[in-house]
């Protein structure tokens, strides 16, 4: 019993550990989005909120297929 409650534990130490590595890929992706909007030369503030708004909404169209993938698989 002992056995199956440590390697319970290794387990779900692995697990969070590869879902941390996860999130940093995740996160430098859409650091790197938003940077090229930064580094990006604007004539106006109208250009700038059109890339931020296209930024915004690709990011809420994959938490969606995220979401459903998640209900889906649940």
């Amino acid at each position: 019993m002992e056995m199956n409650e440590k390697l319970m534990r290794e387990l779900k130490k692995k697990l969070e550990i590869e879902m941390e590595k996860k999130e940093i890929e995740i996160i430098e992706h859409w650091r790197k989005e938003l940077e090229a909007i930064y580094k990006k030369r604007y004539e106006n503030l109208g250009s700038v909120q059109i890339d931020i708004k296209s930024l915004m909404e690709r990011m809420t169209n994959r938490a969606s297929i995220l979401a459903r993938m998640v209900r889906e698989g649940a």
